[in-house]
């Protein structure tokens, strides 16, 4: 009986032994993506051409929908190209939510531009919540930065 425990002790003796080497040869898991410099580019690039339509829409009347829906597409294109480009980095579900709550915010501004009951006291309001979320999408991939120095 005595046998069984010291086999047992022995066990646990190297188990230990392993997740103290683990542990000292600094053994990382990363929770989160790594910055990603197109990323943070590709986000400035889109806050200036959200703020260019926003612009564009501060008016009384808000220009037709026909008028701006070239900014429209634009924005889309470039909008579907960064989430694509975060979908496929690893670790980076927080990035790829922000970016589908943008697009989100986006198809209601467009949505009521389409449906002509946009108007220029709900512009912004509506900019505020687009500028809100692309602080937080920057600030995001800023951090990543900032954890990528110290390693």
């Amino acid at each position: 009986m005595l046998a069984k425990y010291t086999h047992l002790r022995s066990y646990v003796g190297l188990l230990a032994v392993f997740l103290t080497a683990v542990v000292l040869t600094g053994c990382a898991v990363a929770f989160i993506s790594s910055y990603d410099e197109s990323t943070d580019k590709g986000v400035s690039a889109l806050q200036t051409s959200i703020d260019s339509l926003m612009r564009q829409l501060d008016q009384d009347p808000v220009p037709d929908y026909g008028a701006v829906k070239k900014n429209y597409d634009t924005i889309r294109v470039d909008l579907g190209s960064l989430r694509f480009r975060n979908e496929a980095r690893p670790n980076n579900t927080i990035t790829v939510k922000q970016l589908d709550i943008l697009k989100g915010q986006l198809d209601t501004l467009e949505n009521q531009h389409k449906n002509r009951t946009l108007n220029q006291v709900m512009v912004g309001p509506a900019q505020e919540a687009l500028d809100r979320t692309m602080s937080a999408i920057l600030k995001l991939e800023l951090a990543k930065k900032e954890l990528n120095k110290g390693e």
